[in-house]
């Protein structure tokens, strides 16, 4: 039977790897995934079904556009095949080798597995645009967060996601509810976004940034696109990155206060807590599973956010440098909403490892000043996951902190 589902899966990662190429290339440029149909970017025409077949047409079509003889970046069949060995092999570590003692049986837990991939796929895609382009896409951020808050809260798997703890889950819920507040007051202009009066580039720049050259059909040249050497706001771009950081840490304030709020209240009230308890412990019963379920995808949410976030903000204000992006801020947030807090609070360690052994590459090769971080946390994301177990054992006296 794992031989018939591994089979399945390959093939169904091949064809969400064929719709995450048109991700890749059209939601950074603003375009519909949608309309108008896969076409060639060169000759504007649509492909036919039989050479969209993914991986197989790639490799008949001699990487060839039918019509036009334009070459098709090769990107396309090696998102299509990392996406299939992705998924299956995620199957194959979960329920072949057992990389996960309560991973238990693939029919009981998909709804977990599925969310699972699907956040491995999206950090492919958050990479694959971060390497190109030096963004992230937050609606991809934005996606799996929300599958990861729906199956933790529809199909809870303590097993998978310990529960919170009650006073943790209510700051959480408070915090949350003070990022809505914020988002609305920046709606309507009372408060302002950070860096919105930056210039795009240097005001003193030698050179004017390359932008958007890959929507230009492949060149036969075999150089590699070079990095733009400064990507993070400073001083040269017409603002002041400390005061700009302080509008995030204003945007921030509400669910700061609120949350020490619901936790003071939760403490420190015996009715409130009672009450509390009574709606969200995982022991009341059926509902209080799903509330504790939503809780703890929150609670993952919003610390993965946060470590990328504070370190922003410090980061920023020492340094009078835009440390890290916010894009960062959506990857860890969905990381952290899929798999649970302990995740991104692992992957924002060893992330770093892999990116000071590039930038000791790119040191040597490129010269280049800056790296995008996103590839690094989405390495170090699924190393954590793969050795969950063992970082969870590693880390057992931390998690109590959090545990009810």
């Amino acid at each position: 039977m794992d031989a018939i589902w591994i089979i399945f899966l390959f093939a169904i990662g091949a064809c969400v790897g064929s719709f995450m190429n048109v991700v890749i290339y059209r939601v950074p440029r603003g375009e519909s995934i949608v309309f108008p149909g896969s076409h060639c970017p060169s000759c504007g025409k649509l492909i036919k079904w039989y050479d969209n077949i993914p991986l197989i047409s790639w490799l008949a079509l001699g990487a060839k556009c039918r019509f036009c003889k334009c070459g098709i970046s090769p990107r396309y069949i090696l998102i299509e095949l990392a996406t299939a060995v992705m998924v299956a092999g995620l199957y194959i570590c979960y329920y072949v080798l057992r990389v996960r003692d309560d991973a238990g049986d693939f029919m009981d837990t998909w709804p977990t597995f599925t969310a699972h991939a699907c956040l491995l796929c999206g950090l492919l895609v958050c990479a694959a645009v971060d390497i190109e382009l030096w963004i992230v896409p937050l609606e991809v951020c934005w996606l799996v967060s929300i599958v990861g808050v729906a199956v933790s809260t529809i199909s809870p798997n303590h097993d998978w996601m310990p529960p919170v703890a009650a006073p943790t889950g209510a700051m959480c819920l408070a915090a949350g509810v003070g990022l809505i507040i914020s988002l609305i007051l920046q709606k309507y202009g009372i408060l302002q976004q950070s860096f919105l009066d930056a210039d795009d580039k240097p005001v003193n720049s030698p050179t004017k940034r390359e932008a958007d050259t890959d929507a230009q059909p492949q060149k036969k040249s075999g150089k590699q696109k070079a990095a733009p050497p400064q990507v993070a706001m400073s001083a040269s771009h017409g603002v002041s990155p400390r005061i700009e950081v302080l509008r995030e840490v204003l945007f921030l304030m509400p669910a700061t206060v609120l949350a020490i709020a619901a936790y003071y209240l939760v403490t420190k009230s015996p009715a409130v807590a009672s009450a509390w308890n009574n709606i969200a412990a995982s022991e009341s019963g059926s509902f209080g599973l799903h509330v504790n379920g939503f809780l703890t995808a929150l609670c993952g949410y919003l610390i993965g956010g946060l470590w990328i976030w504070g370190t922003r903000i410090f980061g920023t204000l020492a340094f009078n440098k835009e440390a890290m992006g916010l894009g960062d801020v959506h990857i860890m947030a969905a990381v952290g909403a899929t798999v649970g807090w302990l995740v991104p609070s692992v992957a924002f360690f060893v992330a770093p490892l892999f990116g000071l052994l590039w930038a000791l590459y790119l040191l040597v090769r490129r010269n280049q000043r800056e790296l995008p971080y996103g590839p690094w946390l989405a390495a170090g994301t699924l190393v954590v996951m793969l050795f969950y177990d063992r970082v969870n054992e590693f880390v057992s006296v931390y998690k109590q902190l959090m545990m009810p």
